[in-house]
């Protein structure tokens, strides 16, 4: 049982033409992510334990992306992986309030690496844009996982509304 969590990011791109309406579109991003989830430690007689965590990462998707015009609308659809480096964050339990060390094997804590999979669709017009995008997670987080216990996958909904400098 896991829950969202509204994060941020800021990021640059860049648009590599390779043939008529195809480009690579590598990008940077500065990421605050994060969720919720339950833990149960399948001890018997104790409850479910509520956690609730919020981190910072570095994300590199590379996607590959096809534009298409229709009229002065510019359409796209974009696909590939991406890299994510988690840097620094804070889970919360109903007990504690403690860092995540990434790397480290105690409970509390997330393995620092993520591959995922990245999808999305843009509208550009003029020199403003909107997309929407989907990044799943490939690698259970959890550095810890005990019998009982699902795996913690990183997935996020991105919407961005932005300005391009040319």
């Amino acid at each position: 049982n896991a829950g969202a969590r509204f994060g941020f990011s800021l990021a640059g791109l860049a648009d590599i033409h390779l043939y008529k309406g195809l480009s690579l579109r590598p990008e940077l991003a500065f990421t605050n992510q994060g969720g919720s989830f339950y833990s149960n430690p399948q001890v018997e007689g104790a409850k479910n334990s509520f956690n609730k965590c919020s981190y910072y990462s570095i994300q590199v998707p590379v996607n590959l992306a096809y534009t298409f015009i229709i009229n002065d609308v510019q359409l796209g659809v974009y696909a590939g992986p991406a890299l994510d480096f988690s840097l620094f964050g804070k889970m919360k339990t109903e007990n504690q309030n403690v860092d995540i060390h990434f790397g480290q094997n105690k409970e509390a804590d997330l393995k620092t690496f993520d591959l995922g999979v990245n999808v999305g669709l843009r509208v550009d017009y003029s020199r403003y844009f909107f997309s929407i995008g989907a990044l799943c997670g490939t690698l259970d987080r959890r550095a810890i996982e005990r019998e009982g216990e699902s795996s913690l996958y990183q997935n996020n909904v991105t919407l961005s509304l932005g300005y391009m400098f040319r």
